[in-house]
């Protein structure tokens, strides 16, 4: 048993349209900026298997109003929570088919059967409770979802088939205190419950309590305070219903016993034990997951190893465990065995997992495919949207998944800005913080993923609603730069479907013919070639695509603030340069070997830049391809004042800037 799909209409955050949430493994991760609606939606499965009415009762704020209403205008509301739980082959012989048989459909001949459980509810406003009226009942709904539906289709969900679907509810902010005290609904009340008190035991334990009793009276020391406090106490009242007192171990029984028993930790370092409460957050919070875990450890080893049907029948034939925020209050390094502990229960036979996170700690640690991405809309409702990963067979499946397992910081973004790599960080950093838009503050986050199957990144951010910027190198002169890398973005805009005439409308008006983009980067760099580069890419920029030209981001530094990077050396070094005017023949033999290198082929001449800029390549090879391109900006930009930079700011970064502000305010 697993549910695979979760549909919440009209629930808090989560609008009067349905919103579905497909579960498509056993653990499964919402994850999303705060009060996105991740921890409604583990809230709405409380309400269809709480295991207490107070978990499962609905009040007014439980309907959802939206950002225009007038909530005093409303008169009434409806609301709607449902799964599906799917029942696979290797279920065929279980009880749980047997159970659910009746209430089973299927969608097709041939497919997995499956259960739809849908909890109803309508609030009414009333004249007479300040707060309305709410009604609400949980269905069966008998119908496959490819089917219409009548009322005769809805069944009412029977509370013993409810049972059988149990929910772990482990909150943001635990207590775990709470839940080692044996109280009805505590997680250590409910492992205490599978121990099997029998009859004899419990005669013995009577006795021995009754033994304790009678050593203790057997003290001289004891009986004198018993009389003591007798007599103190007739002389305060003659009420004789009152009149004897008797000091004693009151706990006879095995249950009054069991609320006394507490936990504790050792060794301490301090030669005493400690309690739950005197634990660190950190210790507390894992202890809590440490209750549930037990609790379905215990639960799975009883049913397998016991020949006591009882058992198993009492055991639930699925286990929702839900946590808020795991990452609580707990080491980073420690979170990686916290999320293989939840993998290990979620492969648990009646277990599944969910989880909510707003941490790229856990979300690097979660299968991409088990992610389930929750925003808020301008509207401020919830919306919720699966990671888009290319087909399994493609090359690019294996590069987007570990992308994103080591840039998960892309989820939580209100704007990314794709680059190619480190320099394009270090140099944003800093001009953002110069044009004073703060990469925190704005929920800005950089990742160099533009140099490969750039399509399927942008397909990512477009299905998860996070707008973004792409900065690439034109790498004029480098193998595949130029036309090449022109040719590649047009083909990554094909791939994600963007209308062709945006992009390959020709003056005339045309199309720009298929054969013609195939050949595109042969086309000849010549001054004419080089203004209609610029025009493509001009064209680009539409869709928030930019180049730093004519070849990186290195360069145009080095371009804008030549001066900083030439100082920007350590005590007697740099590039030797021999004397342009004394010996031309080795300062241009010089300059040769740079462009060489700068542009990565022995066959390179630079026709399409300027003299200076071929000088300049000297230093481009010394600070750039010598030494760590990041380390080199850090110290360049650490000689510059804050006005320098701005008096130099290339007019890539002051369009890249204007586009950003732009979105932002999108």
């Amino acid at each position: 048993m697993q549910i695979s799909h979760l549909r919440i209409k009209g629930f808090k955050s989560f609008a009067l349209d349905s919103e579905e949430i497909p579960l498509k493994n056993k653990l499964s991760a919402f994850i999303g900026l705060n009060s996105s609606g991740k921890t409604t939606a583990l809230e709405s499965l409380r309400k269809i298997f709480g295991s207490s009415l107070s978990e499962r009762m609905l009040v007014r704020e439980d309907f959802h109003i939206g950002k225009d209403e007038d909530p005093n205008t409303i008169e009434e509301r409806e609301l709607s929570i449902e799964v599906k739980i799917q029942f696979s082959d290797e279920d065929s012989e279980q009880e749980a088919v047997v159970l659910y048989f009746g209430d089973m459909v299927i969608d097709a001949q041939g497919e997995d059967p499956y259960i739809r459980i849908r909890l109803e509810a309508q609030w009414k406003k009333s004249e007479i409770q300040p707060d309305g009226e709410v009604e609400f009942q949980t269905f069966f709904i008998k119908v496959a979802d490819n089917e219409e539906e009548s009322t005769e289709d809805k069944v009412v969900l029977k509370p013993h088939l409810r049972h059988l679907i149990q929910i772990l509810y482990v909150p943001a902010i635990r207590k775990p205190s709470e839940q080692i005290k044996y109280a009805s609904g505590s997680i250590l009340y409910r492992i205490l419950r599978k121990i099997q008190w029998n009859d004899a035991f419990k005669v013995e334990f009577d006795g021995k309590i009754q033994e304790i009793n009678q050593s203790f009276k057997g003290l001289d020391e004891f009986g004198v305070i018993d009389d003591v406090i007798k007599s103190v106490w007739g002389r305060f009242h003659k009420d004789k219903r009152y009149r004897d007192t008797a000091l004693g171990f009151s706990s006879s029984t095995s249950d009054e016993i069991l609320k006394k028993l507490e936990i504790t930790f050792s060794p301490t370092g301090n030669h005493k034990q400690f309690q739950i409460h005197e634990l660190g957050d950190g210790y507390r919070s894992m202890f809590y997951l440490t209750l549930v875990c037990a609790l379905l450890e215990i639960e799975e080893k009883l049913a397998n190893e016991s020949d006591d049907d009882s058992l198993e029948a009492t055991r639930p034939l699925l286990t929702i465990l839900a946590i808020e925020e795991p990452e609580n209050h707990i080491a980073p390094q420690l979170l990686g065995r916290v999320v293989k502990i939840l993998n290990e229960i979620s492969e648990q036979h009646h277990s599944q997992v969910l989880l909510s996170s707003h941490t790229p700690s856990i979300v690097k640690r979660i299968d991409p495919e088990s992610i389930l991405h929750f925003r808020i809309t301008e509207s401020y409702e919830s919306e919720v949207n699966e990671i888009i990963l290319p087909e399994k067979k493609d090359e690019a499946y294996k590069y987007i998944k570990q992308a994103i397992h080591n840039y998960p910081e892309i989820y939580f973004a209100r704007l990314v800005v794709i680059g190619e790599g480190d320099t394009e960080e270090v140099i944003f950093n800093k001009f953002m913080e110069i044009e004073d838009i703060d990469f925190d503050d704005n929920i800005i986050t950089f990742a160099p993923l533009g140099h490969r199957f750039v399509n399927h990144v942008w397909k990512l951010l477009k299905a998860l609603n996070i707008p973004f910027i792409t900065l690439l190198d034109l790498d004029l002169e480098r193998h595949g730069g130029g036309w090449g890398r022109i040719k590649y973005i047009l083909n990554e805009l094909i791939a994600i479907g963007e209308d062709k005439s945006q992009f390959l409308t020709l003056q005339s008006g045309a199309l720009l013919p298929d054969d013609d983009l195939k050949v595109m980067h042969d086309w000849p760099i010549n001054d004419q070639s080089l203004i209609a580069m610029e025009s493509w890419t001009n064209r680009l920029n539409s869709f928030s695509i930019y180049f730093s030209q004519p070849l990186d981001l290195d360069f145009l530094m080095l371009q804008n603030y030549t001066e900083f990077y030439k100082k920007a050396i350590p005590k007697n070094g740099g590039p030797q340069i021999p004397d342009k005017t004394t010996h031309p023949d080795e300062f241009q033999a010089k300059v040769d070997a740079g462009i060489k290198a700068t542009l990565k082929s022995d066959s390179a001449t630079g026709d399409t830049y300027s003299e200076e800029d071929k000088e300049l390549m000297i230093w481009y090879n010394y600070h750039f391809l010598g030494r760590g391109k990041p380390t080199t900006h850090i110290l360049a930009l650490s000689k510059m004042t804050d006005i320098k930079i701005k008096e130099a700011t290339p007019d890539l970064f002051k369009t890249l800037f204007n586009r950003i502000k732009e979105l932002l305010v999108e």
